[in-house]
């Protein structure tokens, strides 16, 4: 009978956890910061796709290169991911807008960010036509006394009157063996259909290439 009654007491406490977290006021981290997005043209086929945090006093978010395990595990690191699309493709990886803050405490090092913080993905446009660039971020938001997790949050940003990049354009910035190729940036290309795609991030060259000749779409 003891036993039953510790499994009921660990549900109910694992219950009373979950509600918890589902009981913070979805609005309440909005009273912290606010989210703004934008596109700043760089030339006829580029852009940067500009997040900018605008946080409450004494509130910081983490930089996207802020490691949890120089403060003791804490601080989650802000993270953008972009929805993949025919109409554009990532050159190299978001990053931080500008230099984070360096906070010393008892638990280490943290790079944050006060008062406003930006991140930027720099594209390349390979269309004339306007489309959406979406994207998904995640972040914590944190003062003194505690932080909030937001679920991740989802954004869109609308471009237009760019002047698509060549497939030669690319293809000068690339280092090419056979099929396969690299930028600059570490991004792994192949050539399919005359063209060269950009290797989703997660998959090898090797599975991606077999991906396309069983017809997977690439769009």
């Amino acid at each position: 009978m003891r036993k039953y009654v510790w499994l009921f007491s660990l549900m109910m406490f694992a219950n009373l956890v979950s509600n918890e977290s589902y009981a913070q006021p979805a609005g309440n981290w909005g009273e912290k910061v606010e989210w703004l997005y934008k596109v700043v043209k760089i030339d006829e086929s580029h852009a940067d796709i500009v997040l900018t945090a605008k946080l409450l006093e004494h509130w910081h978010v983490y930089s996207m290169v802020h490691d949890p395990m120089t403060a003791d595990g804490t601080g989650y690191p802000t993270k953008i991911t972009f929805t993949k699309n025919k109409n554009y493709r990532l050159v190299g990886k978001a990053k931080d807008g500008k230099k984070a803050h360096v906070h010393e405490d008892v638990l280490g090092t943290s790079l944050i960010f006060e008062g406003t913080a930006t991140f930027k993905q720099r594209i390349e446009i390979l269309t004339e036509d306007a489309f959406d660039v979406s994207f998904e971020y995640e972040f914590q938001v944190c003062d003194e006394n505690g932080c909030l997790f937001p679920p991740a949050q989802e954004g869109t940003v609308k471009l237009k009157g760019f002047k698509p990049a060549s497939n030669d354009d690319l293809e000068s910035k690339l280092t090419i063996k056979g099929d396969d190729a690299t930028d600059k940036d570490g991004n792994s290309f192949v050539k399919y259909n005359n063209s060269w795609v950009q290797v989703p991030e997660g998959n090898s060259i090797k599975f991606y290439k077999e991906y396309l000749k069983l017809g997977g779409s690439y769009e």
